[in-house]
C-alpha cells in the first residue's frame, strides 16, 4: 500500500446494515493510508484522526488513484491531516441518507465543510485539494459511488 491509497471497508456491524441497504454497496466506510500502518479517517462518534491498518483486517479492499504524482500523494496527507481532531458530519450524513432513500437532494445549511467531514468527503476533499476529481460532479459521494469511481483502480484486499 501507499500513502494516500484509499481503504474501503465492508462494514459489518453498527450501522453498516442500513448503509449496504441504502447505497446498494458493500462498502460502508472509507479511510486511507497516511504511513506504513497507519489509516486516516472520519468516523461518526469520533473526531478524525489515526487508526491502525490492523483494525480492518479482513474487510478491507484497497483502491489507488494511478494518476496521483508523489507531490499529489504528499498534498492529499497534509490535507487530510490539517483535519486531525475535527468533527463528524452528521448533517452531510443525513443528507445524504435523504437523498438515497427519496432520490432527491437535500439543500443544505451554509456551512464550513471544511470543518467536519463524513467518511468519504474526507478523502474526497483531500484530493481535490492535490487537484483530483475522483467523482466528478457528485459533491458528496457513498462509498459505493467512489469506489466507482474511473479514476480509481482496485489495488487488492488486506
Amino acid at each position: 500500500m501507499q500513502p494516500a491509497d484509499l481503504i474501503f471497508i465492508r462494514g459489518t456491524e453498527g450501522i453498516a446494515g442500513p448503509i449496504k441497504w441504502l447505497t446498494q454497496s458493500p462498502y460502508t466506510h472509507i479511510a486511507g493510508l497516511v504511513d506504513e500502518g497507519q489509516i486516516f479517517e472520519s468516523q461518526a462518534g469520533r473526531r478524525a484522526g489515526f487508526e491502525s491498518v490492523e483494525t480492518y483486517k479482513g474487510v478491507a479492499d484497497v483502491y489507488r488513484c494511478p494518476l496521483v504524482t508523489e507531490e499529489q500523494r504528499r498534498e492529499i496527507i497534509n490535507a487530510v491531516l490539517q483535519w486531525a481532531g475535527s468533527g463528524y458530519d452528521y448533517l452531510r450524513f443525513g443528507s445524504l441518507a435523504c437523498r438515497q432513500i427519496l432520490g432527491a437532494v437535500i439543500p443544505m445549511p451554509v456551512y464550513s465543510s471544511r470543518t467536519r467531514h463524513i467518511c468519504t468527503t474526507l478523502w474526497v476533499d483531500a484530493y481535490r485539494a492535490a487537484g483530483i476529481d475522483l467523482c466528478p460532479g457528485v459533491a458528496h459521494p457513498t462509498p459505493g459511488e467512489l469506489a466507482q469511481s474511473p479514476l480509481l483502480e482496485f489495488a487488492g484486499s488486506f
